[in-house]
């Protein structure tokens, strides 16, 4: 089995939103084109220290993460947006150390309505849903 690795956007989610009403010029958001590396064993997306740095994004707290190397305590950051084709979604950021690959986890997957396909090493649209993004709010 090989490695998925996506394209994205990502975005200062507090830029957006000051840009929206008016308080930042679109020229100023914060953002960077990135290739993550598609990662169903983590909960979060990780981006390294450095990217957050120009990203602009505020430390919000600490929590405790499980790693090949052991648990550590890890620094999550104020929300930033993921666009990957036309879809978007917001989430919190948890920081790794600079040299680390940007990891896409599950909860963005899921958020975002993409499957990782092993077999084709790529992100695809929820069959399910016939490749659409959509939210369940119900599970049958």
């Amino acid at each position: 089995m090989g490695k998925i690795h996506q394209k994205a956007e990502i975005e200062n989610t507090l830029d957006l939103l000051a840009c929206k009403t008016g308080e930042l010029p679109q020229e100023k958001v914060r953002k960077v084109a990135l290739e993550f590396l598609v990662d169903t064993g983590a909960a979060m997306v990780c981006l390294p220290t450095n990217m957050i740095q120009s990203l602009g994004l505020q430390p919000l707290y600490k929590r405790l993460s499980l790693t090949a190397n052991g648990t550590v305590e890890a620094w999550i950051f104020s929300p930033a947006q993921i666009r990957i084709w036309d879809r978007e979604c917001n989430m919190e950021i948890m920081e790794v150390p600079n040299g680390t690959p940007p990891l896409l986890g599950y909860l963005a997957l899921e958020t975002l309505d993409l499957y990782p396909n092993p077999k084709k090493q790529i992100l695809e649209g929820n069959p399910a849903h016939d490749g659409r993004m959509v939210i369940d709010l119900l599970v049958a």
